[in-house]
């Protein structure tokens, strides 16, 4: 399971403390700019796909380029060069990102906005606690039956550019792209299958977003959309603090009642099926046996509870947190699912 190197911050959205600066996009740089830029990216793309640890090291910017800190950071580029053996690698958007914070450092959240030339649309980037400076950001393409969209943040340093963080992610999920998961959903939303269609518009989102901390115009309108369709029970959104609950009366009428606090799909390794992820709170009881015993009640009892999930996934992956662990599960980037249950087709 693949998951972006945060080498700045945690690079997620906060709801206050906004401060916008200015975004040069692609169209308006100058030849200059967008020659070093688009450069960098390329260079930086091409040592991952050759699994040049070394050469990415050698550019990273110093807070994080040794020891420890740099390590999730290597483990990403050996994991995602495996998949860009022979591939073609295409720039495709580079973004300057000027963040002078002089003027405001009480500033918690670093928003660009980015308006597209000849459109009416934008793109978006909201950074925590972002330090002062001048970033780039690059998109790259692997081209290919397996394609990836290769995601660099950069810090310009001296006229070069740094790597400040690396998100690399599937563009496809069980061979299909993330504008096919959006039709998909929008068509489920339609025959009132709520639940495929929340999944689905999560996983179109997951596809086609680069980064978590990147958003556009598009992307808006489809998260508008989902939120439009979700199943009454997920309407408040789902989370640690606020988990779905689901009641079931069990086996020989024992009933039992388990508490999600996430669930999504999420395409495999090998980009050849799709798997619904559980994210379980644990009742602070059971262990070993027992523990696999429940996760694997718990994800019958929701394909049980909404059998139109059976149509879609290949397996269900239960991860499971302990109760009170405010969302730390074990299903974290890197870790083990407790248990995993294949849906058959002939699953009773």
């Amino acid at each position: 399971m693949l998951s972006g190197a945060f080498l700045l911050a945690a690079m997620t959205a906060c709801p206050s403390g906004f401060h916008a600066q200015t975004c040069t996009t692609q169209a308006k740089m100058t030849p200059q700019l967008r020659s070093s830029l688009s450069g960098a990216a390329s260079g930086f793309a091409e040592a991952v796909q050759r699994d040049d640890v070394a050469q990415v090291q050698a550019k990273t910017i110093a807070e994080f380029a040794s020891g420890p800190a740099f390590a999730p950071t290597a483990n990403l580029v050996r994991e995602t060069s495996s998949r860009l053996q022979g591939e073609a690698l295409e720039v495709t958007q580079i973004y300057e990102l000027d963040s002078n914070l002089a003027a405001s450092k009480s500033a918690t959240v670093t928003n660009f906005n980015c308006p597209l030339a000849a459109t009416t649309s934008e793109v978006d980037f909201s950074i925590p606690d972002l330090p002062p400076g001048i970033y780039g950001f690059a998109m790259v393409e692997a081209r290919g039956d397996r394609p990836w969209l290769l995601s660099f943040l950069f810090q310009q340093d001296s006229g070069q550019w740094d790597l400040a963080g690396f998100y690399p992610r599937a563009r496809l999920a069980d061979g299909h792209d993330g504008l096919w998961y959006w039709r998909s959903a929008r068509k489920y939303a339609n025959a009132d299958e709520l639940w495929l269609a929340w999944l689905f518009y999560g996983e179109a989102d997951t596809l086609l977003r680069p980064a978590n901390f990147v958003t556009s115009t598009d992307l808006d309108r489809l998260r508008s959309e989902r939120w439009s369709a979700a199943p009454p029970d997920l309407i408040g959104g789902v989370s640690p603090d606020h988990p779905l609950v689901l009641k079931d009366s069990g086996a020989q009428g024992v009933s039992a009642t388990y508490r999600f606090s996430g669930l999504s799909a999420e395409g495999s390794e090998d980009g050849k099926h799709l798997n619904l992820i559980l994210h379980l709170i644990g009742d602070g009881t059971a262990s070993g046996a027992g523990a696999e015993a429940r996760s694997r009640a718990a994800a019958r009892a929701m394909i049980d509870a909404h059998m139109e999930l059976r149509q879609a996934f290949y397996s269900v992956w239960v991860f499971t947190m302990p109760p009170g662990s405010g969302g730390a599960a074990a299903g974290v980037p890197g870790s083990q699912p407790l248990v995993t249950e294949e849906i058959v087709s002939n699953l009773p």
